[in-house]
């Protein structure tokens, strides 16, 4: 395989691998957002929806994940302990893909090299890592009772 041909590859899969972080951590954060709403308005009204467009929609994943932490919704019991890990592991792995660079040369078919412009760290993305994020973002469908999209994205 020629130079050219094995560099289209490798940012192909790393647009499909990249394609599918974001899309399914955006969902998860919206999943943690309407889990949120529904801890303080569990009844759809005005006030709901003020709290939700005017609040929630407007914190980062990160202040979603720690308004999280800090409610009753939350516990020490291994399930939350459990839920913050996948949480946190979704938010560092959307964040290193949206704001990392590819190292071509340091890539191959099988593991791309992001390299993080701020602290220079590098991750790589593999089908490894790529598996490990699905059964995160499968358990927090599952634990926070999404089971119909659970169903259509993954046959459970």
């Amino acid at each position: 395989m020629d130079k050219k041909a094995k560099k289209k590859i490798i940012r192909d899969k790393l647009s499909l691998f990249r394609g599918q972080i974001l899309s399914d951590s955006t969902e998860i954060e919206s999943i943690l957002g309407w889990k949120l709403r529904t801890y303080f308005f569990p009844k759809t009204n005005r006030r709901a929806t003020l709290f939700s467009s005017l609040i929630i929609d407007k914190l980062t994943f990160d202040e979603k994940i720690s308004l999280y932490e800090h409610t009753h919704i939350y516990n020490k019991s291994e399930k939350h302990e459990n839920i913050k890990r996948s949480l946190r592991f979704i938010q560092r792995l959307r964040n290193a893909i949206a704001h990392g660079w590819l190292l071509e040369g340091a890539s191959d078919e099988n593991e791309m090299v992001i390299k993080n412009p701020n602290s220079y760290k590098t991750l790589k993305l593999d089908d490894r890592l790529m598996n490990e994020f699905r059964e995160h973002d499968k358990f927090l469908l599952k634990v926070f009772g999404w089971e119909q999209t659970l169903k259509e994205k993954y046959g459970l």
